[in-house]
């Protein structure tokens, strides 16, 4: 099998998820795409990690322990305004899609969720944070 082809658009990814199976497969496809990725299982180490260094695309899971997805897009966004998401779940509801839209994520994925489509919604998203006027 040969090698992904370097990313149309690479990045820096803070990935938080607390399932350590979805951690590893968005670590692996990211950075095989040649993305530089960050992984944490909770929303406090992944303000932590916000608040030290810069990153192009937050990728969260929506049921995390403590604070939920929906809260971190929420403090994430007051923290900085101009940084995309995305929010993945593995129980898609409605009113989740509704509140997660109304917090301005780039995509809602649910899970299972596939390794080429996960790929081009972050290389849009981070395209879209770059063409963003500072």
């Amino acid at each position: 099998m040969s090698a992904p082809a370097a990313p149309k658009v690479p990045g820096r990814i803070l990935v938080i998820d607390d399932d350590r199976s979805a951690r590893m497969l968005l670590e692996r496809v990211l950075t095989r795409a040649g993305h530089i990725v960050t992984l944490v299982d909770t929303a406090e180490d992944g303000f932590i990690r916000l608040k030290a260094e810069p990153f192009d695309l937050l990728i969260t899971d929506k049921n995390l322990p403590g604070l939920d997805g929906l809260e971190v897009l929420k403090q994430a966004r007051a923290a900085q305004p101009r940084l995309r998401a995305l929010l993945i779940t593995g129980f898609p509801t409605p009113e989740t899609q509704v509140a997660a839209n109304d917090l301005g994520v780039h995509a809602y994925v649910t899970k299972p969720f596939g390794v080429h489509d996960i790929l081009d919604i972050c290389e849009a998203a981070i395209r879209a944070s770059r063409e963003v006027p500072a």
